[in-house]
């Protein structure tokens, strides 16, 4: 199996292990970025998408990166479209069973 695969994938889901210091080089670190990442503002640098991983695999990569890089990292949390949909599905529901005199 690839190793890459066996870093990153356990019983289906999306991890980050710790070995992955030891495989993270600047050019692999490069290439996800490009992959996955994006420019946000000078203010913030830059963002790396890690939507499908755990809050603890994050913390894990935010601590390989800063050990390995000296990066200053932190967790910033988004709202995907699907998840704002559901909410305005959402809302719709509550304003269909709330009286007029409630809304505003």
């Amino acid at each position: 199996m690839n190793i890459l695969y066996t870093l990153f994938i356990e019983d289906g889901k999306k991890i980050i292990r710790e070995e992955l210091y030891f495989y993270l080089s600047p050019i692999a670190l490069a290439y996800w970025i490009m992959y996955d990442g994006y420019s946000v503002s000078q203010q913030y640098g830059l963002l790396i998408c890690t939507d499908n991983f755990s809050v603890l695999d994050v913390v894990r990569l935010i601590n390989i990166l800063k050990i390995r890089y000296d990066l200053n990292c932190s967790i910033h949390y988004s709202i995907s479209q699907s998840q704002k949909k559901k909410k305005k599905k959402k809302k719709k529901k509550k304003k269909k069973r709330m009286s007029t005199t409630n809304l505003y």
